[in-house]
């Protein structure tokens, strides 16, 4: 059974990736800009670059009777080389790289674990960037409605530790617009999941962008976080199995990018959970908003 489900899933990723390699070709192909002034592709290497925001933002957390996570002061720092790169808690090998795309072996965090620690490193680091018959399918949907009416606190459970995700990311860059597609598996045994992300992101100019996109989430990742174990139930309320799911979202962010050692920067973003998620007992909300608006001085 175990052979079955790899062999579907590497199908499945072989078929997701080719998918968006066509896409992306799809899309009008213009020569990308040359770097004339300070941006994200633009960044000089071989230097350490550190830098701290102070401002005023949030996110907010979806788990029943869980505070709303502050975001006041975010330090950040990053170094490139011409093919190892840290940017934050993402770390990366460059395979290939030309002026039109690229392909990178990175590791980068599994964020929902932020949900459960206030402290967690995401929380700190923020990245501003079946088939069923009838009788089984109405159980299903009975069970999920006990259980929605049944909440759990998240503090009764078990540790949904922090874990980190390892894979490819391609990359493909435009005049004014880029997409990006990761496919990543859990390289700290902590869940055993997979998650594909993707991104589409328009600059209207050097300061504004817009940016939309999906996080998807095999069953394993989602239920770790989401599910509710019958080890971790001590009364009678019922266990919880999240399958798969899939997470769109959109960003609008601004960043004046200017070369002193200081700049504006604001951002927001909102995640709609699937209902994977969002049915979970231990949750209150079915989506996610985070804000932040503040100053960046370079160190």
């Amino acid at each position: 059974m175990k052979q079955t489900t790899s062999t579907f899933a590497v199908l499945f990723y072989g078929i997701f990736l080719a998918s968006f390699l066509l896409l992306s070709q799809a899309i009008q192909a213009e020569e990308p800009s040359h770097c004339d002034d300070l941006t994200e592709s633009c960044i000089e290497t071989g230097k350490w670059n550190f830098a701290v925001s102070i401002g005023v933002g949030l996110r907010s957390n979806p788990l029943v009777d869980s505070d709303n996570i502050p975001l006041v002061l975010l330090p950040e720092f990053s170094y490139y080389s011409d093919n190892f790169f840290i940017e934050n808690l993402d770390f990366g090998y460059t395979l290939f790289d030309s002026t039109e795309m690229s392909f990178n072996l990175i590791a980068t965090p599994s964020y929902d674990s932020v949900f459960f620690k206030r402290w967690d490193p995401g929380n700190l680091l923020v990245n501003l960037t079946s088939g069923l018959n009838a009788n089984q399918q109405l159980a299903g949907q009975i069970s999920q409605l006990q259980d929605r009416a049944t909440e759990i606190n998240p503090s009764e459970l078990s540790n949904r530790n922090f874990s980190y995700l390892g894979g490819i990311e391609y990359s493909k860059q435009y005049n004014n617009s880029s997409l990006q597609l990761s496919i990543l598996s859990d390289i700290t045994n902590t869940h055993s999941g997979n998650e594909i992300r993707a991104a589409y992101a328009y600059s209207f100019n050097k300061n504004i962008r817009a940016t939309f996109g999906f996080t998807w989430k095999d069953s394993k990742l989602t239920d770790y976080y989401y599910g509710i174990a019958p080890e971790e139930i001590v009364d009678d309320r019922g266990v919880y199995d999240a399958s798969s799911s899939f997470n769109p979202f959109i960003r609008i962010t601004f960043d004046e990018r200017s070369k002193s050692d200081s700049d504006w920067r604001f951002s927001f973003e909102y995640q709609k959970l699937d209902r994977q998620i969002s049915n979970s007992p231990i949750l209150n909300d079915d989506y996610v908003i985070t804000f932040y608006a503040g100053k960046r001085f370079r160190l």
